[in-house]
């Protein structure tokens, strides 16, 4: 039964990751493929941190795998926001406002608009 519940596991982390790579082969631009980076780095680490906790038990093996799953789940919101960053770089090279463009400060101010000439 433990067999079972581990191979369980791991399936599930391959099958979420073969599942996102398929996602991402599918999205048109690289803003819609960052969202199909997530699940591998997150619940596939799980699952197979999981699976390495019914095989070993209490070891210090375990233990290094959630310490693994943990620092993968809070670095993938970082590796995320420069992969968007870097990809609008790319696109944008100057992030100022053109004269004319309407910028909000502050999602709760009011726009400003940069008059021509100023």
């Amino acid at each position: 039964m433990k067999t079972i519940a581990i191979e369980a596991f791991l399936a599930a982390g391959v099958l979420t990751t073969l599942l996102s790579v398929l996602g991402m082969a599918r999205m048109r631009d690289p803003y819609q493929q960052m969202h199909y980076i997530s699940p591998p780095a997150s619940l596939s680490a799980i699952c197979i941190t999981a699976a390495i906790f019914l095989q070993q038990g209490m070891k210090p093996e375990s233990f290094k795998a959630v310490l693994i799953t943990l620092l993968l789940i809070a670095m993938n919101t970082i590796v995320t926001h420069e992969a968007a960053r870097g990809f609008r770089i790319a696109e944008v090279e100057d992030w100022s406002p053109k004269k004319g463009e309407e910028v909000p400060l502050k999602a709760s101010d009011e726009l400003v608009r940069q008059e021509p000439g100023s």
